[in-house]
């Protein structure tokens, strides 16, 4: 039953959407949440660079409740700056990242070697298996590329941390303080991971795999991300919008630190 309180938010809603009213009072399947206002817990521990420990809540919340965040909280997400140009990456990378331009590659020449800031070193020794060039990010000092199978494959070109720690800068989402983003990547198939991380020191550390802890929690596969925004540094507003022919789900969750 919607209080007084999301009836005002109805009508506010009104001012700024032309869209039709939808109903969030479909019954969850055996693979989902039993009752979509609960919140269920997980606590994780990752071990990166030193001993973090975090936990998350999360809660299934109907879109009224979601557009009514997103308003409040007026969102202004940080863009990176993202080089595409492989001539201007070219000069930008000059003693860091050396390609293969053979013309057959076209305007995405292939990663040859990677010089690393902190000494690592990497080198594609399978002819077979090119990684090409898709966009330079210099605030963040990352290398996007792309795989098989359109797959993302990206570098710290910091210290040396690859994919499944780096993400695509494209899936950065920055909490209000910078603190923690959301992060992810896609691995080929139809859907992607997300992860979350923390800023320590000068970098940014994976602390929960997100998309696997979610999936725990609340049975339900994070498949895709459509939207996403931070009311605070602690609090993440989503939508799950794989579809499978059903509609978008609309989640909170809760980030603890310990």
């Amino acid at each position: 039953m919607k209080s007084k309180f999301f009836q005002i938010i109805l009508i506010t809603l009104f001012a700024f959407q032309s869209c039709k009213k939808e109903t969030e009072q479909e019954n969850l399947s055996k693979t989902e949440v039993q009752k979509p206002k609960d919140t269920v817990k997980s606590t994780i521990v990752e071990k990166p660079e030193k001993e973090l420990q975090s936990s998350i809540e999360v809660s299934k919340i109907d879109s009224l409740e979601y557009l009514h965040f997103e308003i409040k909280n007026n969102i202004n997400k940080k863009k990176l700056t993202k080089i595409t140009d492989f001539n201007q990456a070219k000069k930008l990378l000059k003693g860091i990242v050396e390609f293969d331009e053979n013309p057959d590659f076209g305007a995405n020449p292939a990663v040859k070697k990677i010089h690393f800031r902190d000494g690592k070193e990497y080198g594609n020794t399978n002819e077979y298996d090119y990684y090409f060039f898709i966009a330079y990010y210099p605030e963040e000092d990352i290398l996007l590329c792309e795989g098989g199978h359109t797959t993302d494959i990206s570098f710290n070109l910091k210290n040396g941390k690859e994919t499944e720690e780096t993400g695509n800068p494209d899936y950065i989402n920055f909490s209000p303080s910078g603190k923690f983003r959301l992060n992810g990547h896609f691995g080929g198939q139809e859907c992607s991971s997300y992860f979350i991380q923390k800023k320590i020191g000068n970098d940014y550390v994976k602390i929960i795999q997100l998309d696997e802890e979610f999936e725990k929690l609340t049975k339900i596969w994070l498949c895709i991300v459509g939207e996403s925004f931070w009311a605070d540094d602690h609090t993440l507003f989503l939508t799950e919008s794989s579809n499978f022919g059903k509609a978008k789900k609309y989640f909170k969750v809760k980030l603890i630190e310990k």
